[in-house]
């Protein structure tokens, strides 16, 4: 299932990257941009806000839970690294996975790691799993996700 989802998005970013070939700090970019999609994701679930009581739109966090997905595996596609999906980390408090992740795209800017991508992504489909999110709902959300990304390629966005 990851594999066509993988296949997508990596024909996405080479158009992409084709596009903003003169831009030097694409990678710098998009490591802010992955901390951002997860923020927005974060934000999205209220998984932190103890002072609110609005419940999550689940809708609304998995458009912003695709964010993250397509942009984790576009650094498989920046960084050539092969799309395996390895044990995520062992836990099933939501925020020390959250913060997990901020932590291991911090790393990731410093370091090129093969590993450290495919942690990231893996700890980013466990991540859904702890929001009891579907892999149909998953896929779909990516493919949604994909289709409006191809959209903003194809306009002046």
């Amino acid at each position: 299932m990851w594999e066509d989802i993988y296949k997508e998005n990596k024909r996405l970013d080479i158009i992409f990257m084709s596009k903003y070939k003169e831009d030097s700090k694409i990678y710098e970019k998009n490591c802010i941009e992955l901390m951002n999609e997860i923020s927005e994701f974060a934000n999205e679930t209220k998984c932190f806000k103890y002072w609110s009581i609005k419940k999550m739109n689940k809708e609304k966090a998995l458009e912003e839970y695709a964010d993250v997905i397509t942009m984790s595996l576009s650094f498989f596609t920046i960084l050539n690294v092969k799309l395996e999906i390895i044990p995520h980390t062992d836990t099933i408090d939501v925020l020390y996975l959250l913060n997990k992740l901020y932590s291991n795209v911090s790393l990731l800017y410093e370091n090129k790691s093969d590993k450290l991508v495919k942690q990231i992504f893996s700890d980013v489909l466990y991540l859904g799993d702890l929001f009891n999110f579907s892999d149909k709902e998953k896929y779909d959300a990516c493919y949604k996700k994909m289709k409006i990304i191809e959209e903003r390629l194809n306009s002046d966005y």
